[in-house]
C-alpha cells in the first residue's frame, strides 16, 4: 500500500513539473488587444472560463444589444461616422463590436486556428451582418471575414475593397449543426497581390469546406487577424419587426497561428493533451485522497 502511495505521489510531482509548460500556450499563441472598446457599457467582454473548454481554459466573448465603442485614440467610432470617408466601414458609425486584433502581424504562407462553441441558445441578430472572425490588411480593410448569413456560418472574401465573394463553396457550415459543440477551423492562407498566387482556403474538423483563389493583398503586406462578435449594419435591426435585439455570446478556444501545418497541428494537439492531463491529475488526487 504505501507503495502504491509514494508511486501516486511521484505521479503527481511529474504531472505538476509538466503540466505548466503545456498550459503556457493555453488557448493562443498570440498576442490580443481590444479593438474599438472606449465608451462600452460592457468593456470587459472577455472571460476565462473552465467550461465549456478544449483544454483547461477557453475565452467567453458577449456583445451586449447595440453595445457600440470608439477607438482609444483617434477619431474612429463604431457609434458614429467621422464623415471623411464615404465607405462606412472606414469612416464608423453602425456597427457594434466585442472584439480583438492580434500582433504580429503576418504575410505570405500561413496557417491559423480557431475553435467555436455557440451556445444553444444563441440568436442571430440577421438581418444585421455579425462576424465571428477576420482577416485585416493593415492600411487597407478588410481580407476575409467569417460571417452569419441565412443560418450559415460564410466566409466572405474581399479583393477590393467594398467588394466581396464568396468563394468557391464546397460545403455549407449551418449555424444550428454547430450548436452545443466545438467546431475547430483552419485557415491555409497566401497573402499575395498577384490573383493567380494568392489564396485562402477553409477546413472545418479535416474537411476543406471553402476555397478562394486571387487576390489577398493590396497594401504593403501586413496583415492581422481578429476574432469576437462583430455587428455591422446595427440600424436594419426593428424592433417592431424582429423583436428585442438579442445579447450575444459565443466561447473561442484553439486561436493559434503557425508558418507550417504541422507546427499549428502541435499546438492544437497541445491543447487536447492538456485536457487529458488534467483529467489525469484529477483522478490520481482522488485515489491519494482516497488512500
Amino acid at each position: 500500500m504505501l507503495k502504491i502511495i509514494k508511486s501516486i505521489r511521484n505521479s503527481i510531482f511529474i504531472l505538476i513539473l509538466f503540466v505548466p509548460s503545456v498550459f503556457a500556450k493555453e488557448i493562443t499563441n498570440l498576442t490580443w488587444k481590444k479593438s474599438s472598446y472606449v465608451g462600452k457599457k460592457l468593456a470587459n467582454f472577455r472571460e476565462t472560463v473552465t467550461s465549456p473548454a478544449l483544454g483547461k481554459e477557453a475565452w467567453k466573448i458577449t456583445l451586449l444589444p447595440k453595445d457600440c465603442g470608439r477607438d482609444e485614440e483617434g477619431d474612429y467610432s463604431d457609434c458614429k461616422n467621422n464623415g471623411r470617408d464615404a465607405v462606412v466601414g472606414f469612416g464608423g458609425g453602425d456597427r457594434a463590436r466585442s472584439e480583438y486584433s492580434a500582433k504580429p502581424y503576418f504575410s505570405g504562407e500561413t496557417w491559423h486556428s480557431l475553435s467555436l462553441y455557440i451556445p444553444n441558445d444563441f440568436k442571430s441578430a440577421e438581418p444585421v451582418v455579425t462576424s465571428f472572425f477576420h482577416y485585416y490588411e493593415l492600411g487597407q480593410g478588410p481580407r476575409m471575414k467569417l460571417e452569419v448569413r441565412r443560418g450559415v456560418l460564410d466566409p466572405r472574401y474581399y479583393p477590393i475593397n467594398g467588394r466581396d465573394s464568396g468563394g468557391v463553396v464546397h460545403k455549407p457550415l449551418k449555424i444550428d449543426d454547430m450548436r452545443g459543440k466545438w467546431t475547430t477551423i483552419i485557415f491555409y492562407v497566401k497573402t499575395s497581390k498577384d490573383p493567380l498566387k494568392g489564396f485562402m482556403k477553409m477546413y472545418v474538423n479535416d474537411v476543406l469546406y471553402n476555397v478562394y483563389e486571387g487576390n489577398t493583398s493590396l497594401g504593403k503586406g501586413k496583415h492581422y487577424s481578429k476574432f469576437g462578435i462583430y455587428d455591422s449594419w446595427v440600424s436594419r435591426w426593428n424592433d417592431k419587426i424582429h423583436g428585442e435585439y438579442p445579447t450575444q455570446v459565443i466561447y473561442y478556444d484553439n486561436l493559434f497561428r503557425a508558418n507550417k501545418k504541422e507546427k499549428l497541428l502541435k499546438l492544437i494537439r497541445s491543447e487536447e493533451h492538456t485536457s487529458e492531463l488534467q483529467s489525469l491529475t484529477n483522478l490520481v488526487c482522488r485515489l491519494l485522497l482516497e488512500k
